[in-house]
């Protein structure tokens, strides 16, 4: 056998670090003028997608390609289910809080009690001190930056003013973020796995469920749950979204097992096929109703499903190239987003808060903005920014700096 069922899937960090990367890519892209229709994400009104509207959805499916690993492998060795589901439940509520903050950011009054800016930071070395793990660092003082982040956590809370929003604490959940859709999906998707564990057909069988909750949501039948609608999307975060994590997990569960190399890709190749027929099938019924076009904004199905087909294979890819062929030099650019990927992400928000203070600071001129000015030169700095974030991102872990939920 090429492999056995507990080595490490390198392919998978390498997918995840190039998600980051093109999702870090991308956001910074929306901010430049000029920027053509195909390198945006569609309308609501759309029926269409780009390659930015696979972004998000890729990383879902990655999310569940790695559960069988992680989850999987805990209980597998002995590990308690309430340990299991302890460490599912913070991970959740962290990537809730993070995206809360995160897209809280969007929205923040210019005429709040402190400058923007500055308060969005405090908010971030919230985040970084509550959920870093420094190492070499003695567990006391672990503990204290942790009350530290904690404090600032408060502060931010207390202090931040929204646009339109009243009362003494104006943070809202709004649409949670990226990260937290991330966290909602990820919730459901490891409860069903739990539940189920490693048997295939009971987790396609979910997949279809998830997907019947979404058009149940679409002609109104959970209307009544208003206090559930008021807080997250059924359809969308508790259904949809979590029918792509699940399945990823199914393609996890295939990597998991002692499979040769070519059994994997021809296994991982036919899903791919199978899920983008089933895309372009619901995808035909377009003219009935938009819940069957594909529009990432609606989270449809068929999105989803063309998504996750897309997803695997472009893994089946860097499969034959990492692991089976082991070209990975090319891949080194990328390893930093892969293995440390939460930090990755929000580490770009960081620096255009920081871009943004200093501008502030001294006279109000942002650079870097101008740079946005047209698409010849705001493409470029696009990359550029992309590429130095995930650079970044490696050169502090390195040095103890990096996020662990």
């Amino acid at each position: 056998m090429e492999s056995d069922s507990v080595k490490r899937i390198e392919s998978i960090d390498v997918l995840r670090g190039i998600t980051i990367l093109v999702m870090i890519f991308v956001n910074d892209l929306a901010g430049v003028s000029g920027t053509p229709a195909w390198m945006r994400h569609v309308s609501a009104q759309a029926d269409g997608m780009t390659f930015v509207d696979v972004v998000f959805p890729a990383f879902l499916f990655i999310v569940g390609m790695s559960m069988p690993f992680a989850i999987g492998k805990r209980l597998e060795q002995g590990g308690s289910l309430w340990e299991v589901w302890k460490h599912i439940l913070i991970r959740t509520a962290g990537l809730l809080i993070i995206g809360v903050i995160m897209v809280n950011g969007e929205t923040v009054s210019a005429d709040g009690l402190i400058n923007q800016q500055l308060l969005l930071l405090i908010g971030y070395a919230g985040v970084l001190l509550v959920w870093n793990k420094p190492h070499g660092v003695h567990k006391n003082m672990i503990s204290r930056l942790r009350y530290a982040g904690l404090l600032f956590l408060v502060v931010f809370l207390f202090l931040y003013r929204g646009n339109d929003a009243t009362g003494i604490i104006q943070l809202r959940t709004q649409w949670w973020g990226i990260l937290g859709l991330i966290g909602w999906a990820y919730l459901i998707a490891a409860m069903f796995y739990i539940w189920l564990r490693n048997n295939i057909t009971g987790l396609a069988g979910i997949v279809a469920l998830l997907y019947c909750v979404f058009f149940a949501d679409a002609v109104g039948f959970f209307e009544n749950l208003t206090w559930v609608n008021s807080w997250v999307s059924i359809g969308g975060a508790l259904g949809s979204h979590s029918a792509i994590v699940v399945s990823g997990i199914l393609a996890g569960m295939m990597l998991r097992s002692p499979k040769s190399h070519s059994d994997r890709i021809r296994w991982a190749a036919l899903y791919g096929i199978l899920l983008a027929i089933l895309a372009v099938m619901l995808h035909s019924l377009h003219d009935v109703h938009r819940v069957f076009t594909y529009n990432k904004i609606l989270a449809t199905p068929s999105w989803c499903l063309l998504s996750s087909a897309y997803t695997i294979w472009i893994w089946v890819i860097i499969y034959w190239l990492i692991d089976v062929k082991k070209w990975k030099d090319w891949a080194k650019m990328v390893e930093p987003a892969g293995t440390n990927a939460l930090f990755a992400y929000i580490l770009a928000p960081i620096l255009m808060y920081l871009l943004e203070l200093v501008a502030y600071l001294f006279g109000g001129y942002n650079f870097y903005y101008a740079l946005g000015g047209s698409f010849a030169i705001g493409f470029w700095r696009s990359v550029v920014f992309a590429f130095f974030v995930t650079w970044l991102a490696g050169v502090l872990r390195k040095a103890g700096i990096w996020l662990k939920l």
